[in-house]
Parts: structure tokens; C-alpha cells; sequence
């Protein structure tokens, strides 16, 4: 019989519902069935992609998640879980980590935790001693907590969190989907936004958050694009930091940083891009900068432990002190004075971030199910 796992997701959006949909569309449905237990309160919601996994046979329940403590939400995903027949909860984000681990443990089965960063890589959070507790406490109470990069397992190290317990199963992407453009593509792209041949773009591509350091980018555009008159920064994606961003490119004076919106075709995005810009305060494995890197761009990014695990500096991109405008445009000073170091940091960016596949990211997966199954047999087994 299958494995019956329960995915349990708050914040159904971004890079989670990726990782979500990637994961459940490519396990053996032979080996493991996935049933879905979302909330799609968040205004970033993925409705629409998540609805065709119910669409393709995948069991999906909905639960308002909005508020922690909520013993409501536990109790319901618990007699879910027990109806349902679940054998294992993966919970997906910090707030369906705390839910969903209580809930499961009043099931009585075991739980796999993926936070997709840790509530207390929050650096501009002064809550961060909290989540640290919170999270130390639910840690026995999980059977195996995923970190998406490496960078994101020494953080929950130094929170605490027990060695044994976690396991590094980074993101992937799609290499065929995410390849650096043909030329026709590159040209259309750019004539579509009236880009010449000769500008020079920096692109991002992120939900306008604080965690995003959109604002970085923004204030050190005031002290590069002066003496890059072909420099031009383009920013995809929206959130709650619009208007006030808006605000800041204006009080600067600085039209050549233009806010794009949202956007369905991120590929098309890249195409036009000549160095992609990631200035997040924290991540967990950032896709943005994997399909960036997939294809063939350059990456300027904050030296956080998850952007280090993915761009050596002076090699595939450019890493910069993290938190401040000034280092982050001496950074992109670098790759925008020199068409033959973008094109060599783009190429090996590309050749780096080969080995990050889709297929790596589900078994590994479903590696850590066996165990945790096989482990729970044998406690089961040996139980007074």
C-alpha cells in the first residue's frame, strides 16, 4: 500500500507552492499518495496551480490558518489526518509547522518539517528569541526537519535545533524550462519592454518585501546608474513595499528603476535581463536565483549563508555585504563594467546550478519518508 502523506501548507504562495507542487507532481504515486491540507488566506495565493494537483486525483482540503495559537486549526487537521488515514504529516512553513506538528502529534503520527526558512532568519524581526524557543521545542516533536541549503541548516544549528534531526534537500529547477535564451527570444523580449541593444539590464525578480532588500537596490541605483548612462534596473513582482518603493525610486529621481508588476512569464523576464539582482536579508533556497543561474545570468547578491551555497564570488556572481546599499552597488560596478565578465560568470553560473534538479530535490524526499516510516514501524514494533 502507499504511503498516505498529508502536505500541510499556510502560506500557499511563492517559492512554497513550488516546492509543493514540484514535490507531490513528482513522487511515484505507486509508492506515495499526497493529499493536500491548505489555506489560501494569503493574498500571494496560489489557487489556481494548487486546484489542478485536486484536478490531476491529489485529495485537497482547505483550513483557515490565520492565527497562532489556533486549537481549532490543530484539531481539525488532526481528525482530518485520523479520516484520512494519513501515515505521515509534511508540513510546509513556519506557521503549518507549529499547527501541523501539534496536530500530528495528537494524531499520533510522525512529521516531516520543511520551513523554507526558519521564522528566525527574520533579521528585521525582533520576535527572533521566540521562534528560536518555539522552534527548539517543536524540534521534538519531529521526526526529520528539511533545510533547503546548507546555509539554511547552520542557521537552525545555531538555534539549536538538534544535528540529528536535520537533513539538506535543496530546491531544483527545471533545465529545460529554465535555458538561457536564443537571440530571436532575447531580442523579442527586450523590444517588447523598448530595451536597445545597447542597454545594460539589472533585473529582480521578488515579492516586494522587506526580506527582499528591493530597497537596497533601489538606494544603490542613486549612486551607480550616474556612471552607467546604458544601466537600467528593471523589478518584477509585487507586495505590500510597492507604493513605498515607488516613493523611494521617486524621491531619488531615478527613472531608469522601473517597477514591472507581476508577471506570468518569468522566463521572458530573464530573457531581457543581462544581471540578475537578489539583495534579500535572508532566504531559504532562493528560486529566483536558481532559474536565474539555469539561465546563464550573472547574480549579485547579499552574502547570506543561502546565496553562498549557490554563487562563489568572482567566479558565477558577485556577493555583497548584506543589510547596506553602498557594498551591493560596488558590486554591481563590477559586472556592469565588463560585457566579458558578465558572459563568463553567466556561463558558469549556468554549469553550477546543473545539479540542481528537480529529480534530486524529489527523492531525497522521498528518501526521508522511507526513513521516517521505517523508523516509525520499528517504534511501533518495539512499544510496550
Amino acid at each position: 500500500m502507499p504511503i498516505r502523506i498529508a502536505h500541510v501548507v499556510e502560506a500557499a504562495g511563492g517559492g512554497v507552492a513550488r516546492h509543493l507542487i514540484d514535490l507531490v507532481t513528482g513522487l511515484d504515486p505507486a509508492e506515495f499518495t499526497c493529499l493536500l491540507y491548505l489555506s489560501f488566506e494569503r493574498p500571494e495565493s496560489w489557487r489556481e496551480p494548487l486546484q489542478a494537483l485536486g484536478e490531476a486525483g491529489h485529495v485537497l482540503r482547505e483550513i483557515p490558518m490565520a492565527r497562532i495559537p489556533d486549537p481549532r486549526a490543530v484539531n481539525q487537521l488532526a481528525g482530518w489526518a485520523r479520516r484520512d488515514v494519513i501515515d505521515l504529516m509534511h508540513m510546509h512553513s513556519a506557521k503549518a509547522g507549529y499547527l501541523g506538528r501539534l496536530a500530528a502529534q495528537v494524531a499520533g503520527i510522525p512529521a516531516v518539517y520543511t520551513p523554507h526558512a526558519f521564522p528566525f532568519q527574520r533579521t528585521t524581526d525582533i520576535l527572533r528569541p521566540l521562534y528560536r524557543y518555539i522552534e527548539r521545542k517543536l524540534a521534538a516533536r519531529t521526526a526529520k526537519i528539511i533545510c533547503v541549503s546548507p546555509g539554511e541548516r547552520e542557521e537552525a544549528l545555531q538555534a539549536g535545533l538538534p544535528e540529528e534531526k536535520l537533513v539538506v534537500i535543496p530546491n531544483g529547477v527545471d533545465p529545460a524550462r529554465w535555458a538561457p535564451p536564443s537571440p530571436k527570444e532575447r531580442l523579442a523580449a527586450r523590444r517588447a519592454l523598448g530595451i536597445t541593444d545597447e542597454e545594460i539590464v539589472i533585473g529582480a525578480l521578488a515579492r516586494l518585501t522587506p526580506q527582499k532588500g528591493i530597497d537596497l537596490l533601489v538606494q544603490a541605483a542613486e549612486d551607480v546608474l550616474p556612471d552607467f548612462p546604458r544601466a537600467r534596473i528593471l523589478i518584477w513582482g509585487d507586495g505590500p513595499q510597492r507604493k513605498s518603493l515607488l516613493a523611494l525610486a521617486r524621491r531619488l529621481r531615478l527613472p531608469r528603476v522601473q517597477f514591472m508588476g507581476e508577471t506570468r512569464d518569468p522566463a521572458r523576464a530573464y530573457a531581457a535581463m543581462d544581471v540578475f539582482c537578489n539583495p534579500s536579508r535572508w532566504e531559504g533556497c532562493p528560486y529566483a536565483v536558481l532559474e536565474a543561474m539555469a539561465c546563464g545570468l550573472p547574480v549579485v547578491a547579499s552574502d547570506i549563508a543561502e546565496h553562498a551555497d549557490l554563487i562563489t564570488d568572482g567566479e558565477n556572481g558577485v556577493l555583497c555585504e548584506s543589510d547596506l546599499p553602498g557594498p551591493l552597488a560596488g558590486a554591481l560596478r563590477i559586472v556592469l563594467a565588463d560585457q566579458d565578465v558578465r558572459d563568463a560568470y553567466g556561463a558558469a553560473a549556468r554549469r553550477y546550478v546543473a545539479a540542481y534538479t528537480i529529480e534530486r530535490m524529489v527523492e531525497g524526499t522521498a528518501v526521508v519518508y522511507r526513513e521516517v516510516m521505517k523508523n516509525a514501524v520499528h517504534v511501533s514494533t518495539n512499544a510496550p
